[in-house]
Order: structure tokens, then C-alpha cells, then sequence
């Protein structure tokens, strides 16, 4: 009967994940990427690694999407390779959780139809995909990870270079790892736990150096504003921030986010009375109240990163009840039934909300507005310029950011000089060197200098304009507008321009 059981759920859990493929598919199929997905290619695209590591601390992501992508796109395979790698790296990640995930079918159900594994994390590239991934993963081989340290500290190293805001999880993991194997050393009077456990710490110690490297004199970088409060001043601030993350994710009230609290505060105690460690609970609380205290104090976070909280908590959930976690007792345990129904009733829970909060009339990235809609403009802008401009003609934009879609999915035979600085601009660094104005009369005159035999220049005009003083455009040609709004407000206007 057991087999029958566990055969029958397998082919259902299959069905799931096939589902979970197909749909994920169709929306990555009519995703139209973005500047931010592009500036991460053409980032990838053009520099060397030893270059990469110096320009992390302008973009604000550690290196590991980057080098990942790299590859491909220097091979100069279509930019869509890059929404092709987020969907493959989530497809494990659901795959994992899925087919090894320790909770009931119906929340595993909620959760991959949720936007905590679709669209947001496989469909739109960003690198957040990567904590995903590597949290389910520290998860799985937990039970292991005193037979394969390396391999542990492996993951947690490769967890810092995720992103930023994975240091907080992945420190803390280590602070768990470190603590358990001293206990085990203490209990059992010999050095070897801590021991081995040091065979993987170094790993995410020396992850965590390479990060300090990259983001040396980060504030540097205009996106990186550092804040100072009084003790009491930080204390509330984490306390409204942490109702605005949770308010953003689930859409409800004050009420609501309580009764969340709540819930993860009854999971967290009674799993770790049972367990006789706090730890999951501490590095699922922690990760989330780092989330409030960067958004406060260096750089207000987006939806993309409060998704990585419910990672944490799928991590916590897995650690909790996976093959080293709760045993179930010999009859009814009341304190293992009130953590179980805690822990499975938040994830299920969150999953609901975030699904009805996020497909609103409002939310730009709805289903509706992925499957309907357009997030930019680039790609048609893109094959007016492969079809009708020359590459050896002379295109400037008027900003880097939000042309540097058009530029992603022309490929490196195109160039495109900067309104502001009258040079060639591949990617959005955001220095203070992209945000320059400069006067009409300033770019045709640099233009009849430096190129004096050209009769004309292409001008890729995007919503935000470094240019100042247009005139009225008397004898400029419109060669294409944009036809619709988008949802990223990437839209263009390309000139043709006499001199």
C-alpha cells in the first residue's frame, strides 16, 4: 500500500513540475526583457573578469550572475540565452523542491504556481534566481554536510556572491554550522566536528573577502546612499520597514502581517524546543530583518529581493522537518503538530496572498500584464535599426540605461555613443558621468569636429533625455516610434538628424 502510495504521489508531483515547466515557458516566451537584464549582458558582454570585479561596486550585485553569463555572451549567442539560463537555473530549484521538498503536495502545489517560484525568479534573468537555488541546495544536503563539508562551504561560498542581501543567510548558516560542530565536539570530547566543519568554513570566509574586494569604497557609487540613526530611531524604523516588506509581498493589512508573525514565531519555537536549536529559526528571522535594516540604511529593496524571504523560509521549513530534522513521535505530538501546521499554513498562506496581491489591476508585473503586455520596447526598436541603419553609421542615445536594451539585442556590431559624454557607452555604470547634460549646440559642434564628412547622425531619444535645449526639430526625420506604453517605460523615438 506504502508503495502504491508513494507511486502515486510521484506521478503527481510529476505532472506539478511538467506544469510548473510549461507555464514558466509560455510566460518566458513572451517576456520582452529589460534594461536591467540587458546592462547584466552587455556588462558580461564586454568586459574581462579582472574589469568585472571593478565595476561591481557601480551595479550593486556580487559577481557570480555575471560570470555566469559571461560565457554565453561573449560567444555572441542571442541575448535571449540569458532569460534561457534563469528559467533552466529555477527549473532545479523547482525540481528540487518539487520531488524532495518536506512539506504536504498542496502547499509544493502553492508554491511553484506562486510568484515565489514563477515569473518573477524564472522568466525575468536578474540574479536573485541563484539564492533560490543555492538556499533548497544547503537545504538537501544539510543532512550530509558533516560527510561533505567542502561541498557545503562550497555552496555557502558561492551564496555571498549571489547577491548582497544573501550575505545575511549565508553568515548566518555559517554561525549555525559552526555552533552545532563545537556542541557536537564539546558533547563527544574530541576536536574532530569542529574540525571538519572548518574543511568548509574557510570557503565562505574567503567568498566573503572577494565580496569586500568588489565592493571597496562602494559608496562611491550614486545608487549607495548610508544613513545614520539613533538606537531607538533604527529599532522603529526596522519595525515599519518590516511591516512595508511584508505589506508588499502579501498586499494585506496590518492585521494580516501580524497573524504571518505569528505564525512563523509558533513554528520557529516549537521547532526549536523539538529540535533543541533555535538556529533555523534565527537565521529565517535574521535574513529578514537585514532585508529591513539595508532598505533603510544603504538602498531602499524591491519586490525581487523580499522574494529571496520566502527562499529563507522554504529553507527553514526543510531544515525543520527534512531527513536531520523533527522525528515524529509515537502518537499525537501536540508540539510537533503545532509546528507543522505553523510551518505549512505560512508557506501555504503566503503563496495565496502573494498570488491574488501581485496579479492586481495595479502590479506592473501581474500575469496578465506578463502574458498581454510589453516590458520594453527594445526589441522592435532593435530590428529598425538592424533593417534600415548601417552599423558603420553614427547612432548616439540620449541615456544609457534605458538604450542599452536596444543595444543588447543588437549585438556587439552596432555601437552607440552617449549624448552626455560623446562617447561610445556599451552599459549603464551609474556614475555621475551618465547623468551629464549638455546643450544641442554642444553635440552637433563635437559632431562636425570629429566627424566633419558626415551629413547627418542617428539619434536613439529615449523618456529620460541627458539632452538640453532641443530645438524644434524642424528637418529631422522620425524614423520609428514606439506604438504603445511599456510596462518599464522603455519606448523610443529614432531621429535621423541633418547637420
Amino acid at each position: 500500500m506504502r508503495d502504491t502510495g508513494k507511486r502515486k504521489e510521484t506521478v503527481l508531483v510529476t505532472i506539478l513540475f511538467a506544469g510548473y515547466l510549461l507555464f514558466n515557458g509560455v510566460l518566458l516566451l513572451g517576456h520582452e526583457l529589460w534594461r536591467d537584464e540587458a546592462n547584466v549582458w552587455l556588462i558580461a558582454r564586454e568586459l574581462s573578469p579582472a574589469e568585472l570585479i571593478r565595476e561591481i561596486k557601480y551595479q550593486g550585485h556580487p559577481c557570480l550572475w555575471y560570470f555566469l553569463v559571461m560565457p554565453f555572451a561573449k560567444l555572441g549567442l542571442p541575448f535571449k540565452t540569458i532569460s534561457v539560463l534563469s528559467y533552466l537555473v529555477m527549473a532545479a530549484a523547482a525540481g528540487l523542491f518539487a520531488y524532495r521538498g518536506p512539506v504536504c503536495l498542496p502547499v509544493r502545489a502553492l508554491c511553484l504556481t506562486s510568484p515565489i517560484f514563477s515569473y518573477y525568479y524564472p522568466v525575468v534573468a536578474r540574479n536573485y534566481c541563484l539564492i533560490a537555488l543555492l538556499l533548497l541546495l544547503l537545504a538537501w544536503v544539510y543532512p550530509g554536510r558533516g560527510r561533505r563539508p567542502v561541498l557545503y562551504g562550497l555552496l555557502l561560498g558561492l551564496l555571498v556572491q549571489a547577491d548582497s542581501i544573501a550575505i545575511a543567510p549565508a553568515g548566518l548558516i555559517c554561525a549555525m554550522w559552526l555552533w552545532e560542530s563545537a556542541g557536537r565536539s564539546i558533547r563527544e570530547k574530541k576536536l574532530s566536528p569542529l574540525l571538519t566543519a572548518a574543511k568548509g568554513l574557510w570557503i565562505p570566509l574567503a567568498s566573503l573577502f572577494l565580496w569586500i574586494v568588489q565592493f571597496y569604497q562602494v559608496s562611491d557609487s550614486p545608487e549607495f546612499h548610508f544613513r545614520s540613526f539613533s538606537a531607538s530611531g533604527l529599532i522603529t524604523e526596522i519595525r515599519n520597514y518590516s511591516y512595508v516588506i511584508l505589506t508588499r509581498l502579501t498586499g494585506g493589512d496590518r492585521r494580516v502581517d501580524q497573524f504571518l508573525i505569528l505564525l512563523f514565531l509558533a513554528a520557529a519555537v516549537s521547532a526549536g524546543i523539538l529540535l533543541r536549536n533555535a538556529w533555523p529559526g534565527i537565521v529565517a528571522a535574521g535574513a529578514f530583518l537585514f532585508e529591513a535594516l539595508f532598505s533603510i540604511m544603504v538602498y531602499q529593496l524591491h519586490i525581487w529581493h523580499y522574494i529571496a524571504i520566502c527562499f529563507v523560509l522554504v529553507w527553514f521549513v526543510w531544515i525543520c522537518f527534512g531527513k536531520d530534522g523533527i522525528r515524529r513521535r509515537e502518537g499525537k505530538d501536540r508540539l510537533f503538530l503545532v509546528s507543522r501546521i505553523a510551518s505549512e499554513a505560512l508557506l501555504g498562506l503566503l503563496a495565496v496572498l502573494m498570488f491574488v496581491n501581485w496579479n492586481g489591476k495595479e502590479e506592473s508585473s501581474s500575469l496578465s500584464n506578463a502574458l498581454f503586455g510589453v516590458y520594453s520596447d527594445g526589441k522592435n526598436a532593435a530590428s529598425y535599426i538592424r533593417e534600415n541603419v548601417p552599423a558603420d553609421e553614427l547612432v548616439f542615445s540620449t541615456n544609457v540605461s534605458e538604450a542599452s536594451t536596444v543595444l543588447a539585442y543588437l549585438g556587439p556590431d552596432y555601437t552607440f555613443y552617449f549624448v552626455g559624454s560623446l562617447q561610445p557607452e556599451c552599459y549603464a555604470d551609474y556614475r555621475e558621468g551618465q547623468s551629464r547634460r549638455i546643450s544641442y549646440e554642444e553635440l552637433t559642434g563635437w559632431i562636425r569636429e570629429r566627424f566633419p564628412h558626415r551629413e547627418s547622425f542617428y539619434l536613439v531619444e529615449c523618456p529620460t533625455s541627458c539632452l538640453a535645449d532641443v530645438p524644434d526639430k524642424d528637418g529631422w526625420e522620425l524614423c520609428y516610434q514606439t506604438a504603445y506604453d511599456t510596462a518599464r517605460g522603455e519606448d523610443y523615438r529614432i531621429w535621423r538628424v541633418p547637420l
